[in-house]
């Protein structure tokens, strides 16, 4: 029974990461969005949680309102990773200058790329999974009871 409860857990995470990301996502992507022109570009050190996922570093400089702004947010969602040679081609990408989205009601707030939403429904997938999983747990301890 815990097994099937921690498996439900895992299941509801990943539907909340998910609809987390997609509302985000969904709510910046249309920020408006002025040249820039960028300072620095590379990978980052490996993410804490796996050390095989990199974040792609891109330093950029832009301007808003006669204002100058410096960032170094790649993708809408922070802290977004990968493969080390797919961040490696990523940055190497970006043109220069770069069209940097900010936030209108603060403009020191911007990224570079909307988030591909491709993890969005992997993760409902395992969502879907996990419950289906937990349920299927839940009806075997109960039957055997």
């Amino acid at each position: 029974m815990p097994l099937a409860l921690l498996t439900f857990a895992f299941g509801a995470l990943a539907f909340w990461a998910a609809r987390h990301i997609y509302g985000e996502v969904r709510a910046r992507r249309d920020w408006p969005t002025v040249s820039g022109r960028i300072l620095e570009r590379g990978v980052g050190a490996p993410m804490k949680a796996h050390g095989r996922s990199y974040i792609p570093h891109a330093k950029y400089v832009y301007t808003v309102a006669a204002t100058e702004y410096t960032n170094d947010q790649v993708f809408l969602v922070r802290g977004t990773g990968g493969r080390r040679e797919w961040n490696e081609r990523l940055v190497a990408g970006l043109p220069d200058p770069v069209p940097v989205h900010y936030d209108p009601a603060d403009p020191a707030r911007s990224y570079l790329l909307v988030n591909p939403l491709g993890v969005v429904w992997v993760l409902v997938g395992f969502g879907f999974f996990a419950l289906a999983l937990g349920l299927l747990r839940l009806l075997a301890a109960f039957g055997g009871a």
